[in-house]
Order: C-alpha cells, then sequence, then structure tokens
C-alpha cells in the first residue's frame, strides 16, 4: 500500500511538474520565433542600407555628369515622374502613398546633406 502512495505521490509530483513546465515551453517557442522575426528585420534592414547606399552612388554621379555639362541640378518633372512612379510600385507592396513620398523625401535630404 505504501509503495502504492509513493507511485500516486510520484505521479502528482510529475504532472504539477509538467504543468507548470509548459508555459516556459510555450514561451521559449515564442522567443524563438520571435529572434527568428527580428533576426529577418536586420537581414532585410542590411539589404536596405545597401541598397540606399547604391542609390547614393548613382545620384552622386548623375550629378557629377550634370555639373559637367552645365545641366540644372533640380528636374521638377523627372522628380515627379519618379516619386509617382514608386508610389505604384508601393502600393503594390501595400505600402501608403504617405509613407513613399516620405522616402523620397528622406532620399532627396540626404543628398543636399551628404
Amino acid at each position: 500500500m505504501r509503495l502504492m502512495n509513493n507511485n500516486v505521490q510520484l505521479i502528482a509530483i510529475l504532472s504539477i511538474t509538467l504543468f507548470f513546465q509548459a508555459p516556459c515551453h510555450a514561451e521559449n517557442k515564442q522567443q524563438e520565433s520571435l529572434q527568428g522575426y527580428r533576426a529577418e528585420i536586420d537581414k532585410l534592414d542590411a539589404q536596405l542600407i545597401q541598397v540606399l547606399g547604391e542609390r547614393m552612388k548613382v545620384v552622386s554621379a548623375v550629378g557629377r555628369y550634370k555639373a559637367s555639362y552645365n545641366l540644372p541640378v533640380l528636374q521638377s518633372k523627372r522628380s515627379e515622374e519618379i516619386v509617382q512612379k514608386n508610389i505604384q510600385l508601393g502600393q503594390q507592396a501595400q505600402l501608403s502613398e504617405t509613407f513613399i513620398k516620405a522616402i523620397m523625401h528622406a532620399c532627396n535630404s540626404s543628398r543636399k546633406l551628404g
């Protein structure tokens, strides 16, 4: 009878232990998923910075070209075409017009700052 009581106690202890470990396991899974998403965001951020850096190099080359041929630095029609084209591309990627305009404005501002 005593052995049976010990087994019941052991099963109860194991059950309680497993019950309290379950949330920890779920939290670990959540943290792993969150870390995976964060790693993906970090990777995409690095790609964005790389592409923006390449864009700035081309913009600088265009500036040098325009300077060598005495062309106006800002061509409003071309700037507006670029913004409108990128708004359309942004819509396809479910990005708002406001967001795209902010990015384009930031790109133009960084050219002036650099």
